[in-house]
């Protein structure tokens, strides 16, 4: 299974299947389109959360040859550095959220007086 095939959406659960369907307006995407939404996006997205989007990735990363482990020791410098900064991004959106939704749980376990 290559990163240009349809993504196997047949093998998702009802849930994660009508938010694909969703976000790409109906169409059934390719693991690539799929892949290249980064994990922030993809929690913006109704009816994903972390464990539809830990179920949604399990799916794109079961290619035996994945294309970004089989061109990274070929890759520029600068473009590695890229895709850091934008990993880096991503995680800081991430810790961001958590904080969000700790907080607000904090706060309504907190008696208001």
């Amino acid at each position: 299974m290559g990163l240009d095939d349809p993504f196997p959406i047949e093998k998702c659960s009802g849930r994660v299947r009508g938010a694909i369907l969703a976000e790409f307006q109906g169409r059934c995407p390719t693991i690539r389109e799929v892949a290249s939404i980064s994990d922030a996006q993809w929690l913006t997205v109704p009816n994903i959360g972390p464990t539809t989007l830990e179920e949604l990735r399990s799916m794109t990363q079961q290619l035996p040859n994945r294309a970004d482990a089989a061109i990274a020791p070929d890759m520029p410098d600068q473009e590695i550095l890229s895709r850091l900064n934008r990993l880096q991004r991503e995680l800081n959106i991430l810790v961001g959220e958590i904080r969000t939704r700790l907080n607000m749980t904090s706060s309504r376990r907190s008696p208001h007086r």
